[in-house]
């Protein structure tokens, strides 16, 4: 006669089944596309982490396009040590254009590789050196944003106040890349009732962040960093004048050391609404900007006599 089995027994072994279905499903399961700050430096490495004067290795990079928007004129250069020392005949990769992820058809961003032929350098017999090979990556890259703001006239306004209604406001919306735009307003922009005269401003600022962990630059040049060109629009029943600093805005910013700026703006109401609307005020930047990384190598001597390869 079989023994009875406990029914703590029983209940493990109807969920170990179910278990295996959970583990199972979680290694074929996919995820989405990845959104980051624009470009993403993947994979930075040699071949060998540790060489001998003399052996041959390759240095490689992956770079995938993590924003919201294509990046353009894509291009790797290798900085950290002298290219001729290890025999690199091109220290320059140049990857043209990134295709962004797709949130719709769920696919990620366009990825592309590149791999650098190198000789390590000859080192005196018993001595050890460690180098550090750094890339840099430069991009071409647009930035947009928009906010929904009520405009409301003030009969509305009353209106809604009887009734105990009350209007919100929308946050901005910025696509994803290395600067975040913040466009801020109050919760509703009033104005005169529909059919009489007025002239009536508002302020709002649109603030711009770097939050890439990179630099904004041009390659080759210095006296374009931290430089964004700058542009708003708005829809035709609103005006909208920007300053900068005091001065009148002349469609470029610069970042106040490489990470942020303030731009002050009045907003003016050409035509009241018949009660409200939501005007939309788009901010759109393009700039240059660049993003390194770095590995080690480990380069041990073994030739008694110090004869460059070079």
């Amino acid at each position: 006669m079989k023994g009875k089995q406990p029914k703590g027994m029983k209940t493990l072994l109807l969920i170990l089944p179910l278990l295996a279905v959970v583990a199972i499903s979680g290694c074929t399961g996919t995820t989405g596309p990845t959104f980051g700050n624009g470009i993403a430096i993947l994979n930075w490495e040699p071949t060998f982490s540790s060489v001998e004067s003399g052996d041959n290795l390759q240095l490689r990079i992956r770079v995938q396009n993590q924003g919201e928007l294509t990046a353009n004129n894509v291009n790797a250069v290798i900085t950290g040590i002298v290219p001729d020392e290890w025999r690199i005949s091109l220290n320059q990769a140049n990857f043209v254009d990134l295709a962004p992820p797709d949130r719709v058809q769920n696919t990620a961003g366009q990825t592309k590789q590149e791999t650098f032929d190198a000789v390590a350098p000859n080192l005196p017999k018993g001595t050890t050196q460690q180098f550090t090979p750094q890339i840099r990556v430069f991009y071409t890259y647009r930035t947009t944003a928009s906010k929904l703001i009520t405009v409301v006239n003030d009969q509305e306004l009353k209106r809604l106040q009887d009734e105990g209604k009350t209007l919100s406001s929308k946050d901005t919306t910025s696509s994803a890349g290395p600067l975040k735009v913040t466009i801020n307003a109050g919760k509703f922009l009033k104005s005169k009732e529909a059919g009489l005269s007025f002239s009536r401003t508002f302020p709002i600022t649109i603030d711009i962040q770097n939050i890439g962990g990179g630099v904004v630059s041009t390659q080759g040049t210095s006296t374009n960093d931290y430089k964004v060109k700058f542009a708003i629009q708005t829809p035709s029943r609103l005006a909208i004048d920007c300053a900068n600093s005091g001065s009148f805005f002349s469609n470029t910013v610069t970042l106040w050391k490489g990470q942020t700026a303030t731009i002050t703006c009045n907003v003016r109401i050409n035509s009241p609404p018949i009660s409200s609307e939501e005007e939309n005020i788009k901010v759109i930047l393009d700039y240059d900007y660049y993003i390194d990384a770095s590995t080690t190598i480990t380069v041990t001597g073994i030739q008694e006599g110090f004869t460059p390869f070079y």
